[in-house]
């Protein structure tokens, strides 16, 4: 009997996310397919953090507040903390990256959320100007918080 993992890790990826992208990016989109039923997107209480721990330090998860839209950290893994330089865990990011509505996240962070669908990147980060140097894989991932507009998004990102 294949166990929950080996099942989902067998799943095919979305056209979005490229086949060559990190083997962890990889992972933690087909654990969203396989609790993505049909076609109702997946709802938080879905979330099981047991099924990918390797994972959580490069998790944030993104509350979605509507009219206008805006985004909140709900939580933030550690490797992203450290990034940042700060736990900005209940923060809203528009107050604490002062540019952040002129960057390319808050476009993506708006696909994500209106599309219903994960969406992938690879390049520079673009909420911190001063760490340039670096480069990032990332994809967020949609959910549901009990109705059925997506109000959260999950975010995976590798930094390097």
């Amino acid at each position: 009997m294949e166990s929950r993992r080996e099942m989902w890790g067998n799943v095919s990826l979305p056209e979005t996310i490229p086949e060559d992208s990190d083997p962890d990016i990889q992972r933690i989109v087909r654990y969203w397919q396989s609790i993505h039923r049909g076609g109702e997107l997946p709802d938080r209480r879905q979330i099981d953090p047991c099924e990918f721990l390797e994972l959580l330090p490069g998790i944030a998860l993104v509350d979605i507040s509507r009219s206008p839209i805006r985004f909140k950290f709900r939580l933030i893994g550690e490797r992203m903390n450290d990034y940042h330089g700060s736990n900005y865990t209940g923060c809203w990011l528009d107050e604490v990256f002062e540019h952040f509505q002129h960057t390319t996240t808050l476009t993506d962070f708006i696909f994500t959320a209106e599309k219903g669908k994960p969406h992938y990147r690879l390049g520079r980060p673009l909420l911190t100007h001063e760490k340039s140097y670096i480069e990032m894989e990332r994809v967020f991932l949609p959910f549901r918080d009990g109705g059925e507009s997506v109000d959260l998004l999950m975010a995976f990102t590798i930094i390097s």
